[in-house]
């Protein structure tokens, strides 16, 4: 197939040139009926290319298979057999990987830092998810891969289990050796799916890692609007091989997605595939020598300490152009650094916790952008080692290694059961009855039906006084935590 063709993008161009008067959705009509100022700041094309897809797009029957030839065409730039454009984010597409191999009861592996979307999948669908523990850097105090010792150890363990679900690359960007892993999970007959979300790009470079599906993954999930171009919420979702029921998975994407997505959103997902598979060669190569020069930048700044390819586990790759910073000799929060910088410099990191920033570098970083992280950073250090510039400590916060993830009773009984709110410094031994899930990267500490314990108090608590973000806790104070009821817990 041809590369270049973008369908949806030139039916969307085509649609500008012969508008179609519509009395239906939506009803701002080509935006004529939207609000004056928000037309203004947004522009009036944005609102003339939010359409539908049948009756602008294409014909009341799809009889063009516009939105329908973009998916073929990207299957194949993905070298897959299956693929399918998402505008509900990856959360949206990892529900419908999970709902075509597992149903209520059913036994799925999870990485133990798989993000919020697959654990509340699990739980509204009554999975039974057990847990496949990670690589954990003490040193850096982050999360990587797993090892594939543990994976072959749950797979023993849960001979029954339906698939297998990881993050590859982290958020940190360090992959798995998914090659090894696939087979471990095939010579079993068991799926395995991988939760790329930032790794989208991969199979259009040599100089990144490898892309998930090359190296074995049944179904990969790409966010395309993380380092690809695309709009906010444009994902995709492809598959390989014959161990995913492709129709199944392709009912699942019809049971999900929304019959009304997005326009906007699917031609800019089809454009950043375009582009890719005609240049992403060129322009990734470029985009890692904009990394590669940021981190020498950084390196050479006393009190920042750069993750680099020696730091990663063996058998694991790193992509170049996630860049992440050790702040941690400064004594510092990272959470504090972040805010300084967003209001003295006007610059907004990927990701900050007690110890690290983390620095995407993507397709849109300039030189000049790579520039101005260095000089706001350079300014914030060389300002506290002045003694001109006070700012929080880092958090006195157990190690990531700490937290235990021992479940102590069903999910779905812990979530939809009798329920109290604890204080937070007083959760220590109950059961929590909701997730928590710092944001980035969104990786549940606790979910409904997991043991508190007293690492998990300290940690969040030390967090939290930080400055940490949580995503959606029912106190947003994070003075409470919600629990399973006392009167609910079972007695001995």
């Amino acid at each position: 197939m041809d590369q270049k063709q973008t369908p949806i993008l030139e039916a969307l161009a085509r649609m500008e040139h012969r508008p179609v008067r519509g009395f239906g959705a939506p009803g701002h009509n080509l935006g004529r009926s939207a609000a004056r100022d928000l037309r203004k700041l947004l522009g009036s094309r944005v609102f003339q290319a939010d359409i539908i897809t049948p009756k602008g797009l294409d014909d009341r029957t799809e009889g063009a298979h516009v939105v329908q030839r973009a998916h073929e065409i990207a299957a194949e730039a993905w070298n897959a057999d299956f693929c399918r454009f998402v505008t509900g984010g990856s959360t949206l597409s990892l529900h419908m990987a999970l709902a075509a191999v597992a149903r209520a009861g059913d036994t799925v592996l999870f990485a133990a830092n798989v993000h919020k979307a697959e654990r509340a999948h699990a739980l509204a669908a009554g999975l039974d998810a057990r847990i496949v523990p990670v690589i954990v850097d003490d040193s850096w105090d982050v999360e990587h891969g797993v090892d594939p010792a543990a994976l072959a150890a749950a797979l023993d363990a849960n001979p029954g289990a339906k698939a297998f679900v990881l993050v590859s690359p982290t958020y940190y960007g360090v992959t798995s050796d998914i090659a090894a892993l696939a087979d471990l999970c095939h010579a079993r007959g068991v799926p395995l799916i991988c939760d790329a979300a930032w790794g989208g790009a991969f199979a259009f470079c040599e100089a990144l890692p490898h892309d998930a599906l090359t190296k074995g993954a049944d179904v990969a999930v790409y966010s395309m609007h993380k380092t690809m171009g695309a709009l906010t919420q444009g994902s995709a979702l492809l598959a390989r091989g014959e161990l995913v029921d492709r129709q199944r998975l392709w009912m699942a994407y019809e049971l999900y997605e929304t019959t009304s997505p997005s326009v906007p959103i699917l031609a800019s997902l089809d454009a950043a595939r375009r582009d890719h598979a005609v240049d992403g060669e060129k322009t990734w190569r470029a985009t890692i020598e904009r990394a590669s020069d940021l981190r020498t930048r950084l390196a050479a700044i006393d009190g920042l300490r750069v993750l680099a390819e020696e730091d990663i586990p063996s058998g694991c790759q790193l992509d170049p152009t996630k860049v992440l910073i050790d702040v941690s000799a400064l004594g510092i929060s990272g959470y504090a650094i972040d805010d300084w910088l967003n209001e003295h410099h006007r610059l907004c990191v990927g990701l900050s916790d007690a110890r690290h920033l983390l620095a995407v570098v993507s397709v849109g970083t300039t030189t000049r952008d790579v520039r101005a992280l260095t000089k706001g950073l350079l300014d914030c250090v060389t300002r506290l080692r002045a003694g001109d510039l006070t700012l929080a400590a880092a958090a006195d916060a157990p190690r990531i290694k700490t937290l235990a993830t021992e479940m102590a009773a069903p999910p779905a009984d812990a979530f939809f059961g009798a329920v109290e709110a604890i204080a937070l410094e007083e959760a220590a031994g109950r059961i929590a009855a909701e997730i928590i899930a710092p944001a980035p990267p969104g990786v549940p500490r606790l979910v409904p039906g997991q043991r508190i314990s007293a690492e998990h108090v300290a940690w969040l608590a030390a967090n939290r006084d930080a400055g940490i973000f949580l995503l959606d806790p029912t106190d947003p104070s994070d003075v409470t935590i919600r629990c399973v009821a006392d009167s609910d817990l079972p007695r001995g």
